[in-house]
């Protein structure tokens, strides 16, 4: 079980949960967290950091030449062109999300918004009713729930739950063929919006709601390609090994999941925070590539290095130090375990 009053100080200004490693703060200047391979913190450089993070999990699942999968993605990626778009994400998310500006925002509106949506509304009493939180007595009530959780943690409750059914399997012939991917999908990107909502507060320009809702959605496009898959192979096509699936996974997941988040209805400002501009990124959509490509690495994908290279041109372009960007490994492992203890694995 994981200590209520720890997933309570999910985006709090204090100590990081569990064994997440130092406050994250692009200011920080040493850690006593032990290093394992890595340097000393004086030397420690993103090169040396990356490669020893890369060490300490083993190194990629199974090293793979790129001929190995390129056709593959082509076609799952041309494949992808037809499906039919996701639904619009639930108003009742966007608008807590724009509430959740107000610094006097009252329990009893935020209330009345997630009442109106009753799959919302259900998944914030059952996650307050969960393992995660065991309170004394059952939480009956959203207003019980919202008390006892806090608003920042019901924000990112409602936007989760919103999100879920993305990331879920449609049928069990699909979750036959890929269990492991199907059942870490959802926790993978809770985690992903969990971390980059706590440290969005650290970062210059960056706002928590938008950076969590963008770190939920960055890797919508791998479930998408997946679904894509299951049929292809449903179709005739051979299994291709787990390390080939993964590889296109991490290859058409950026695109696949870009148009899929341009075709959500979302507000305009929510919308840009998610897109994955490489060239004119918001502040929010670097925090959310940075931890996808982290994911990426701690999944030990055959595409590991490019990966690495990922997270080190995300975090220079919202200017985090190795030592922070170290610590970010340490906390999005914690925030996927919270994650699943939440929301059930």
């Amino acid at each position: 079980m994981v200590d209520s009053s720890v997933l309570k100080r999910l985006f709090g200004k204090g100590k990081p949960p569990g064994n997440a490693g130092p406050e994250v703060s692009p200011t920080a200047q040493s850690t006593p967290q032990p290093t394992g391979r890595l340097p000393t913190t004086e030397s420690l450089t993103m090169t040396s950091m990356l490669d020893a993070q890369i060490a300490d999990l083993g190194g990629p699942i199974e090293e793979l030449d790129p001929e190995l999968w390129a056709e593959l993605a082509e076609r799952v990626a041309s494949l992808a062109n037809d499906m039919p778009a996701l639904p619009a994400f639930p108003g009742v998310a966007t608008r807590v999300l724009s509430m959740a500006r107000d610094p006097n925002l009252d329990v009893n509106k935020l209330s009345t918004e997630v009442q109106r949506d009753a799959g919302i509304a259900s998944t914030l009493l059952r996650v307050a009713n969960s393992a995660a939180f065991s309170p004394a007595s059952p939480i009956t009530t959203l207003r019980g729930a919202i008390q006892m959780l806090g608003i920042q943690q019901v924000i990112a409750i409602v936007v989760g739950g919103s999100g879920q059914a993305m990331y879920q399997v449609a049928s069990k012939a699909d979750l036959a063929l890929f269990p492991e991917l199907w059942l870490g999908m959802f926790k993978d990107a809770m985690g992903n919006a969990f971390v980059a909502g706590r440290i969005a507060l650290d970062v210059p320009g960056a706002s928590s709601e938008k950076s969590l809702l963008a770190g939920l959605l960055v890797d919508v496009g791998r479930p998408i390609a997946l679904r894509i898959l299951s049929t292809m192979i449903q179709g005739g096509m051979e299994r291709p090994d787990d390390a080939i699936v993964m590889a296109v996974l991490e290859d058409v997941a950026l695109d696949v999941g870009g148009r899929a988040v341009s075709a959500m209805g979302l507000p305009e400002e929510l919308r840009s925070a998610c897109m994955p501009d490489r060239n004119a990124p918001t502040v929010d959509a670097a925090i959310a590539q940075m931890i996808a490509a982290i994911g990426a690495v701690q999944r030990r994908s055959p595409r590991i290095w490019v990966n690495a290279s990922e997270v080190r041109h995300w975090a220079e372009t919202i200017k985090l130090s190795p030592l922070v960007v170290r610590s970010v490994f340490g906390q999005r492992t914690t925030y996927v375990e919270q994650a699943s203890a939440m929301f059930g694995s």
